[in-house]
């Protein structure tokens, strides 16, 4: 018990340590660089450019996607002594708190959407997309996310050895108000109990979980490839593909689109 009082002590410490550490000392004068805003960079580098130039413009797709994955995740705030209290437990338990961590030159910053903890070691990281589409595919920068919430919980001291990772896609508009609000606690059994199958089967074509192993190695690639953009090596690439162009709202004003509104 006093090891493991020692322990939230000491990672709270760090964790302050950490924060004030920050200087503007990257691109746009940032000090930190979050961790949803690298896996944005692999759909686009000007879209993370412009929206840095230009500021977040609002739409309607992104307030109906938030208030929904509100919905599918509610969140309360509890304190630190409670978290580490809640999370030490044998039984499984589910809490969020702030990832960071230095990686390849850059101090990065993330919230996972939901942790499965038991014992103090986290053993699922669950990140929630939701689609209009068709829910089976996976996309790089999910992919890139989900695995640095990894690696940033393994660098701040957490036993890892357990974790896993799983990308659930879910096209939203297919749930009830009723399925939305169990959806959370239901996938978190089906992936302690294996039962990933048999959850999808439920959805019949809605859902998709995509596990994906704990793998510090490849979320340090992923960030390495991006660094450059951050520490002013180099120009933001553009991407290639005229359907991104079009879903972007910076289209009006990016120099390097691909589609222009009528």
């Amino acid at each position: 018990m006093v090891r493991m009082q020692r322990f939230w002590e000491d990672l709270w410490k760090r964790e302050g340590e950490f924060l004030s550490s920050g200087k503007p000392e990257y691109r746009h004068d940032t000090a930190f660089v979050g961790v949803a805003t690298i896996a944005e960079q692999f759909y686009c580098e000007y879209k993370v450019e412009n929206e840095f130039a230009f500021g977040e413009i609002p739409t309607e797709v992104k307030e109906k996607g938030t208030d929904l994955h509100d919905e599918l995740i509610p969140q309360v705030a509890i304190s630190r002594k409670r978290f580490a209290k809640l999370v030490q437990g044998k039984k499984p338990s589910f809490a969020v708190l702030r990832v960071w961590g230095k990686v390849g030159n850059l101090r990065i910053l993330g919230m996972p959407d939901h942790i499965v903890w038991a014992e103090g070691k986290p053993l699922w990281v669950v990140e929630l997309k939701t689609t209009g589409g068709d829910p089976t595919s996976l996309w790089d920068d999910q992919l890139a996310q989900i695995r640095i919430y990894g690696l940033l919980l393994q660098s701040m001291g957490f036993d890892c050895s357990r974790l896993k990772l799983a990308l659930v896609r879910v096209r939203a508009r297919d749930l009830s108000d009723e399925e939305k609000g169990a959806l959370i606690l239901k996938v978190s059994a089906s992936l302690q109990a294996g039962a990933v199958k048999q959850l999808e089967s439920q959805y019949d074509g809605s859902m998709k979980v995509h596990l994906v192993a704990h793998d510090g190695a490849a979320a340090e690639a992923a960030i390495a490839s991006k660094r450059g953009y951050w520490l002013g090596e180099r120009e933001p690439t553009s991407s290639t593909s005229v359907g991104k162009c079009r879903a972007c709202e910076y289209n009006p004003v990016c120099p390097k689109t691909l589609y222009k509104p009528d």
